[in-house]
């Protein structure tokens, strides 16, 4: 099994990697999070640890990559800062991340462990279903959710949690995944209520 560190920060790679390797995994370090997403399909890792502290705004593009392009769904744990702030947390469980360290010490090692034994046969299944992520255009926050129609450029979604749009509002950050692939999608909201109605512009 191979797992995946993204981290600048050289301790926190060396001790972590000691962990993972301790429990059987054939581990690749990378300090730059660009390159770690460039050589993530062809590593097809089972794990991946990212160091949230020195990737604050970018883990997340890191995360969603790989839940959309890798063919097993990776085990994700984030090395946060003990305050790390309850909407990143929030974002952290739209993603599906597993859990999250604050920490090298060995509780958190331990931790690290008993996070990837606990969830060792962890795969999201969503089946064939496609998936749709998106930022708020206002608020900036992560949303997801599932789509149940599509017809030529409108998508009908549910959302994984409730969202405050209006008729009108344009997205512009968002990706559908699909057994078709991944589409980046540029959208205007026809509906809101009961369900989330876009059309692809």
């Amino acid at each position: 099994m191979k797992a995946l560190i993204v981290s600048d920060a050289l301790q926190e790679s060396t001790i972590i990697q000691a962990t993972l390797e301790q429990m059987g995994y054939d581990t690749i370090c990378y300090r730059w999070l660009l390159k770690a997403l460039d050589n993530m399909e062809e590593i097809q890792p089972h794990v991946i640890v990212i160091n949230a502290v020195d990737y604050p705004r970018h883990w997340k593009v890191l995360v969603q990559h790989s839940r959309c392009s890798l063919k097993n769904q990776p085990k994700v744990i984030l090395l946060t800062s003990p305050d790390f702030e309850e909407e990143e947390a929030e974002k952290a469980r739209l993603l599906e991340v597993c859990g999250c360290i604050t920490g090298i010490g060995q509780k958190n090692m331990d931790k690290l462990q008993q996070l990837l034994e606990e969830r060792k046969d962890y795969h999201p299944s969503h089946g064939n279903e496609a998936k749709i992520l998106f930022i708020h255009p206002y608020e900036g926050t992560l949303y997801s959710g599932h789509l149940i129609q599509q017809h030529h450029e409108q998508y009908n979604m549910i959302p994984d949690r409730p969202i405050s749009l209006k008729t009108g509002d344009i997205i512009h950050d968002g990706s559908i995944k699909s057994d078709q692939g991944i589409k980046d999608i540029h959208a205007e909201v026809l509906e809101a209520e009961p369900e989330l109605v876009l059309s692809l512009s």
